[in-house]
């Protein structure tokens, strides 16, 4: 998880350097949209920067809900399992075969 913590963080940087250099390098580059004045480039390279993080946490607490719902699925299941192997156990107890020359573990030291 540090790993993505970390790649998180340098894209973070790289695209802030981007359109921080943007707007230097280039401050008469302008665009504008469906009626609205034209803007400078940079200014809507971060609108959209912003827009795609507001996606990523509102995407990422969903991704959580979804894994842990599944999680308790999957222990739901084991637990299942576990207990239908305990009542076959149950049904179906080992037989262990006893040698006549040989004491049982429990009787060695008695």
């Amino acid at each position: 998880m540090r790993l993505v913590a970390w790649i998180f963080t340098l894209v973070l940087l790289a695209a802030g350097l981007l359109i921080l250099a943007l707007g230097r390098l280039y401050p008469e580059a302008r665009f504008g949209l469906f009626g609205l004045g034209p803007y400078p480039l940079w200014a809507w390279l971060a609108l959209a920067f912003v827009l795609g993080l507001v996606a990523v946490f509102v995407w990422l607490p969903a991704l959580h809900l979804k894994a842990a719902a599944e999680r308790r699925r999957l222990a739901r299941e084991l637990a299942e399992a576990r207990r239908a192997l305990a009542e076959y156990k149950k049904a179906h107890p080992e037989e262990v075969p006893r040698i006549p020359d040989r004491e049982p573990e429990g009787e060695a030291g008695a």
